[in-house]
This record gives C-alpha cells, structure tokens and sequence, in this order.
C-alpha cells in the first residue's frame, strides 16, 4: 500500500513492529524521534526521522498531519503522561482542521482500560470502560477524537504485548533464568489475554487499508491464559520450575502512576470483531506457540 505514515513511539515495543510492518508493505514511513540515538534507530529500520517531542506537539503536528495517516503508539510513562498525551492528540486534531480530507488516525487504547471478567464473560468492543487510575485519561481523549470529523479514527486496544525482550513471556523467562520468582500484582489464577508485537503490527497495517473508519478493534491473539498456566509451560519449556511471588502494590503507590495495576485485572477477551472486521489472523494464535517462538 502506497501511503505516507507518521508514527509516534517508532522505537517501542508496539511502534518498532508497526514501523517494520508498513515499510514492508510499501509505506514510506515518517517517525517522531526525541534524541539523535532514536532517530537512529528508526533509520536503522528503514523509517525516516522527524524531530520532535510528545511533550511540544507544535513541534510536530502539522508535519503529521499532511501524511496520509498517523499511528499514534507514543507514551511518556512520566507522572504527567495523561496530559502529555491529551495535549499532543487535541493538537493533531486542531492540524487537521486544515486538510480537505480527514486525517486517518489509529490511536494505541490498552486493554486495561477494561474491567476484569469472570467464567466464561469476555471484552468486547461494546464492553464499557472501567480504566486503571493510570490509564483513565485514555477514555476521555477517546472520546475526544471520537467527536467531529477532522479524523477518520480506529482505536486499537492490545492486550499484554510480547516480543523477544518485552512482556511477560519475556519478564517471566528472565525470571526463570535468574533463578528468582517471578514477582506480579497477578495471582496464578488471573487470567491474561495476549498477543505478539508483530502479530499486533499487522492489525495496524489492516486497520489502514480498511475502507471504514470509527472503529474499535481488540487485539488479542491468546484470549486469556492464568497466570499459573502460562508459567507451566515457560518452566516445561525450559525444564526448571518458575516460581510465581503475588505482590501487591503498596498503599504509597500514587495510582495515577501504577502503570503495573492492570496485571492484577484478569480478564479474557472476544476478538471475533476485529477479525470478521478487517480480517486479521495471527501468526501466534496459541499459548504454545507464543512461549516456543518467545521464550529463549
């Protein structure tokens, strides 16, 4: 597909693969880089470097907003990330205003915006949120870019994201390495729904080529596996036994900045939408093989 793609978080866990995912699909990718080192790092993938900062979106957004479409997948992880974030969306959205046509824009939710489930319940798209402290003021800038039509916008949702180096396969692995338990705010038997970071770039590119706009798409590959299960198979795989140590988070935690609450929700997720939607399959549609491509 021919389009030019700006990308936030272009060296993160999530936008590393997304930017890999276009450039392989013919997009000429443009991706927001804070420091000399990650404007480097975007080069090394094939994506070009635009310097800027989330935190000074004037730096940036008209740039983004004359491409054809934008992936937001930035984050500071900082105290004040909420208002960084919905600084830096209000001002896209104000760029937009200019364009003949509405800016596509596919905004990076979380899975922890939901509630936990229990039995045989399951998150769907129509499923209401019920945010983390931490992650509340993703609903609200939603709900902000939902309105108008100066963005033609899809909100993906990914549940916990596993890659070589990051996510719990790859935490509970070092663990295991380590010779220490794997220590969580989840207990064995809380479930986690999961997916692998390039299966979750390929949404990304699909998402884009979609015809439709205004959707709400969830990405989970793994539906939901214990916590206690997941760990079976990482000490099967690795022929020593993973210990699980149930944390909680403390009563001094500011929970407007507990980003690792969301571990404790257990949750199981329906992603029948997303792939009758826009017809995503993943590569990794099961526990065994997540942990046998991931666990290393």
């Amino acid at each position: 597909m021919s389009m030019d793609v700006f990308v936030t978080g272009g060296t993160g866990t999530i936008g590393a693969a997304v930017v890999k995912n276009l450039i392989s699909k013919g997009c000429r990718v443009i991706a927001l880089a804070r420091s000399e080192a990650s404007a480097d790092r975007l080069r090394a993938l094939g994506a070009s470097a635009f310097p800027g900062d989330l935190k000074n979106p004037e730096s940036w957004v008209e740039r983004a907003a004359s491409c054809d479409a934008v992936v937001h997948a930035g984050a500071t992880f900082t105290d004040d990330m909420g208002r960084i974030d919905r600084l830096s969306m209000l001002s896209l959205k104000q760029a937009a205003k200019h364009r003949k046509q509405p800016l596509k824009l596919v905004y990076t939710g979380g899975i922890w915006l939901f509630p936990s489930t229990t039995g045989s319940q399951a998150i769907t798209e129509k499923t209401a949120f019920a945010p983390i402290p931490a992650f509340r003021f993703m609903a609200e800038t939603i709900r902000t870019l939902s309105h108008g039509t100066d963005l033609n916008l899809v909100v993906i949702h990914p549940a916990l994201v596993c890659s070589l180096t990051e996510g719990p396969i790859a935490r509970m692995t070092q663990a295991l390495r380590d010779g220490v338990p794997f220590r969580t705010s989840a207990g064995p038997e809380t479930m986690w729904p999961l997916v692998e970071a390039n299966d979750l770039a390929s949404l990304y590119s699909l998402a884009l080529q979609h015809a439709r706009f205004r959707m709400t798409l969830l990405a989970s590959s793994v539906p939901g596996i214990s916590v206690g299960h997941l760990a079976s198979h990482i000490s099967a795989r690795h022929g020593a036994p993973l210990e699980i140590e149930t944390a909680g988070t403390g009563t001094d935690q500011n929970q407007q900045t507990d980003f690792d609450a969301g571990y404790a929700l257990s949750q199981r997720v329906d992603t029948a939408h997303t792939r009758r939607t826009v017809g995503w399959e993943p590569e990794f549609a099961t526990i065994e093989d997540l942990v046998v491509s991931l666990s290393r």
